[in-house]
């Protein structure tokens, strides 16, 4: 081999190493620049954690002061709520002595002394009278028109509220059943009961229609409307008790009700704009939409008779016209058109302090009502201050609203017509007809609220009884949804 050959053999040698070695060197370079970017993405992640830790310990230790404050500033709490609860019985003992008695007196300078200590606590009194209604202090429990007022103002005080360091404690609890809701309704739904397959829905969805309930509070009021209803004579064995809420077609039927509901049905619901108060753009929609709900309720078991009151009557008209809007549109007769079953107005109970208005746990006078729950001697005081009149005697009962109520209890409690009941009774004076009217109240009342009590005490056992009747009403739900699909179409 020349030279020159040698020469051009030894410089492609060396050209192809140099190649090799700028391959070798860009691969190493490639190789960093991507270890330096993972780097850098660690980096940023890594910087992220440090944030988001630092950010976390911030919020920790907000969490753990405010922890610390709230356990110096609520400490009280369960002390304040019994002494609150004392407060209240001091002012109703204060409220029947008189003025200038001394005990009445002691009594007042022992209260001031206990509001004095509270606020050095940090507890406060809320007196909202003549104010403007603050959801969050107030709670709503009857409207009232007054031309001379502003809408929304609190015109009348049930309850007193506290305030601990702005936390609420107490505002006016909800009540239970009612002498009105036993001798007016459930009295006569027992005698229903033995003629017709009955269903009692205790309609939970309802309730958060307006006022939102703890959810403790909601299921503990779930629990005593069970319990007064068996206890009041409603037979689990002859007749279904369940909760609005465990059946989902009361909400699937009321959906598609609403489908076929125009708006101006809906308004003109007279219910709705008591309930919603002055700000009805405040109101919610289940409120607005609660007599399509109401509705669902009825046609989700064909029902044929609905007892109902005269306050319920335009919402059974509207189901009767929902159900021949949607027979009418699909040209048949699916829904049974129900039929309004009137329930006795002589077990119209009215309030013992106004004869002229409906008996209600919602009234503001704590007297005017007379609860399923309520101790005999508490019932003997409210028969006691039960409002009366200036007139003697019980000859005759025109214009004369509070005695006509007492009257009306005693008759309907007794079995005797209004007529021989005043002639019994007008052998006496105010006083005694009081004393006996309260006993026969306590009669009747007395054996439902210890029969509440024992039921109460099993929850279990109320559980169960509506679990059973879910199940059951469940089954003709089921079986109604599937047959209206069928009929609007849809593929299932």
């Amino acid at each position: 081999m020349s030279d020159s050959s040698k020469e051009k053999k030894k410089k492609f040698a060396d050209m192809v190493s140099r190649q090799k070695g700028d391959d070798q060197q860009n691969k190493q370079t490639d190789d960093l620049n991507e270890d330096l970017n993972t780097l850098k993405e660690r980096a940023v992640q890594l910087e992220d954690h440090l944030r988001r830790a630092v950010a976390d310990n911030e919020n920790v230790k907000r969490i753990m002061q405010k922890q610390i404050s709230d356990a110096s500033d609520y400490a009280v709490t369960k002390l304040a709520r019994d002494m609150i609860d004392s407060c209240d019985n001091l002012k109703r003992v204060m409220e029947i002595l008189k003025d200038g008695d001394p005990v009445h007196e002691g009594i007042k300078v022992a209260y001031q002394k206990i509001i004095n200590d509270l606020k050095k606590h940090g507890i406060e009194e809320v007196d909202p009278l003549g104010e403007l209604f603050d959801s969050n202090l107030h709670q709503a429990v009857v409207e009232r028109e007054d031309n001379e007022k502003e809408p929304g103002t609190i015109v009348e005080v049930l309850q007193t509220g506290y305030t601990i360091k702005n936390r609420l404690l107490r505002i006016q609890p909800s009540g239970v059943l009612h002498l009105g809701n036993y001798l007016g309704a459930i009295k006569q739904w027992i005698d229903l009961q033995d003629k017709y397959k009955s269903l009692f829905c205790i309609v939970d969805l309802h309730a958060i229609t307006a006022n939102k309930l703890p959810a403790s509070e909601l299921k503990s009021n779930i629990f005593k409307t069970a319990a007064a209803y068996i206890a009041c004579g409603i037979d689990p064995e002859k007749s279904i008790i369940f909760n609005q809420s465990t059946v989902s077609g009361h909400a699937e039927l009321g959906w598609l009700l609403g489908c076929y509901t125009p708006i101006g049905w809906l308004s003109r619901m007279t219910q709705f704009k008591d309930k919603a108060g002055s700000d009805k753009q405040k109101a919610s929609l289940g409120l607005y939409s609660y007599p399509v709900l109401m509705a669902a309720d009825i046609l989700l078991y064909q029902t044929k008779y609905v007892p109902v009151g005269d306050d319920q009557k335009q919402h059974l008209e509207l189901a009767r016209d929902i159900a021949s809007a949607f027979n009418n549109h699909y040209k048949l007769d699916h829904f049974i058109v129900p039929e309004i079953l009137t329930l006795d107005c002589t077990s119209r109970i009215m309030s013992l302090r106004d004869g002229t208005s409906k008996m209600s746990k919602s009234d503001p006078s704590e007297y005017s009502c007379i609860n399923l729950d309520d101790t005999d001697d508490l019932i003997v005081k409210k028969i006691e201050k039960a409002k009366t009149d200036s007139i003697l005697g019980f000859a005759t009962l025109e214009c004369r609203p509070e005695i006509s109520n007492l009257i009306n209890i005693y008759s309907v409690l007794s079995n005797l017509n209004v007529e021989k009941v005043c002639e019994e009774v007008n052998k006496h004076d105010m006083k005694h007809f009081k004393k006996e009217l309260a006993d026969l109240i306590i009669s009747v009342i007395s054996p439902i609220r210890e029969r509440m009590n024992d039921l109460l005490k099993d929850q279990f056992h109320l559980h169960e009884i509506l679990k059973k009747g879910t199940k059951k009403a469940a089954e003709i739900a089921t079986h109604n949804i599937k047959e209206i699909k069928d009929i609007i179409g849809f593929a299932q």
